[in-house]
C-alpha cells in the first residue's frame, strides 16, 4: 500500500504577498519580484539551524500573521517548516521553492543543523500539508548549474526509488513519470517532476548514494545533492548486472545495462558541472570513509537490491573518492 504523503496544494503562477505576511527570504528567494515588505522579512543564511527555526517560532508567536511565506532554496524551506511547526496552529504556510532543491517543498521531514552541529532530519506529516508555489518566471531565471544540480539530483531519488525492493507500483509510476518531467523545457516542470519523486520515496526511503551522501555533507557542511550526484554513478556499477536495469534504462532513455544507466547519470552530473570523484569535490579520503557506519544504519539499506556489507561500502566509497 501506498500512503499519501503531500496532502497540500501546488499553485502554478506568481507569488504574491499580503500585507501581514511574514517571509523567510535566502539570495535565491530574492530574485522574487516584486520583494517583499522589508519589515516583513527575515533572511535566511546557509546552513540551516534548529535555532534559526525557534527564533522564527518566537516571530510567528508575536505577531501571529496570517501566512508565512518562505522562498529560496529547500534549506530555508525546511526552516520555516520546523518554525511553523513549532509555532503551533494559527498560521498558514507556503513555499516557493526558486532554488536548490526545491523537493524539499513537499517532503514530510525537515533536516536541521543542531547546536553540536549535527544535522537532525525530523519527519512529521503535517510539514507535506503547506501550499506550494510554483512560480515559472524565478524558476526561469535560475542559474542553468542550479537547474542542472536540481535535477541530477531528483533523477537520483529516482533511480534508487525505482531499485528498492520495498516500493509499490504506485511509487514507481510516480517516479518514472517524474523523471520525465524533470527534463522538460517548460519552466516550472522540473520542480512538478521533483515533487513526484518525492511522494514516491517518501514513505519508503531511498538508497546507497544517498545513505552515504547525507552523512557526508553534513559533517562537511554541506548540502547532500552534491554528494549525491558524484556517487551515484558509482553505486550504478557496484551493483552491476546484479541488478534488473530494464525500468530504469527505459525511464532514462538508454540502454537496459548498468554501464549505461552510471553513464546516463554521469552525464547528469557533468551538466551540473561536478567533477567524477569526491576528492576533486574537495572532499579527504578520511571524511569519506568515516561515513561506513552512519551509512549501514540509513533506512533505505534494508531494501536494497542485495544486502551489503561495510567491506563493500568501504570499498564503494574508495572508488568514489579516487573516480575510478
Amino acid at each position: 500500500m501506498h500512503r499519501v504523503t503531500f496532502r497540500g496544494e501546488v499553485d502554478s503562477g506568481p507569488l504574491c504577498y499580503e500585507a501581514d505576511d511574514l517571509v523567510l527570504l535566502d539570495p535565491a528567494g530574492a530574485a522574487l519580484s516584486p520583494p517583499p515588505p522589508a519589515d516583513r522579512t527575515v533572511h535566511i543564511d546557509y546552513p540551516p539551524r534548529r535555532a534559526t527555526a525557534e527564533s522564527v517560532a518566537r516571530l510567528l508567536g508575536r505577531h501571529r500573521p496570517s501566512r508565512l511565506v518562505a522562498a529560496g532554496d529547500g534549506a530555508t524551506l525546511d526552516v520555516a517548516k520546523q518554525a511553523w511547526l513549532l509555532a503551533g496552529a494559527g498560521t498558514a504556510l507556503v513555499l516557493a521553492p526558486v532554488g536548490a532543491e526545491p523537493w524539499r517543498a513537499f517532503a514530510p521531514f525537515t533536516s536541521l543543523y543542531e547546536p553540536d552541529g549535527q544535522r537532525v532530519s525530523r519527519p512529521d506529516p503535517s510539514l507535506a500539508t503547506a501550499r506550494v508555489v510554483v512560480d515559472p518566471a524565478p524558476l526561469d531565471r535560475r542559474p542553468d548549474q542550479v537547474t542542472a544540480l536540481h535535477r541530477a539530483d531528483s533523477a537520483v531519488h529516482a533511480v534508487e526509488l525505482l531499485l528498492n525492493t520495498r516500493a509499490r507500483s504506485w511509487q514507481r509510476v510516480l517516479a518514472r513519470a517524474g523523471l520525465a518531467a524533470l527534463d522538460s523545457r517548460l519552466a516550472g516542470e522540473d520542480v512538478a517532476g521533483a515533487g513526484l519523486i518525492t511522494e514516491a520515496f517518501a514513505s519508503t526511503g531511498l538508497g546507497l548514494a544517498h545513505a552515504v551522501a547525507s552523512p557526508m555533507a553534513a559533517r562537511a557542511g554541506r548540502t547532500h545533492d552534491s554528494v549525491n550526484v558524484i556517487v551515484a554513478p558509482h553505486v550504478v556499477r557496484h551493483w552491476g548486472e546484479r541488478a534488473d536495469w530494464s525500468t530504469i534504462a527505459s525511464a532514462l532513455g538508454t540502454a537496459a545495462t548498468a554501464a549505461a544507466v552510471a553513464g546516463s547519470l554521469a552525464a547528469r552530473r557533468e551538466r551540473a558541472g561536478l567533477p567524477g570523484s569526491l576528492a576533486a569535490a574537495g572532499f579527504s579520503r578520511d571524511e569519506v570513509l568515516a561515513v561506513v557506519p552512519f551509512a549501514l544504519r540509513s533506512s533505505g539499506i534494508p531494501w536494497l537490491p542485495r544486502p551489503i556489507t561495510a567491506t563493500e561500502v568501504t570499498e564503494l566509497l574508495e572508488r568514489a573518492w579516487t573516480g575510478e
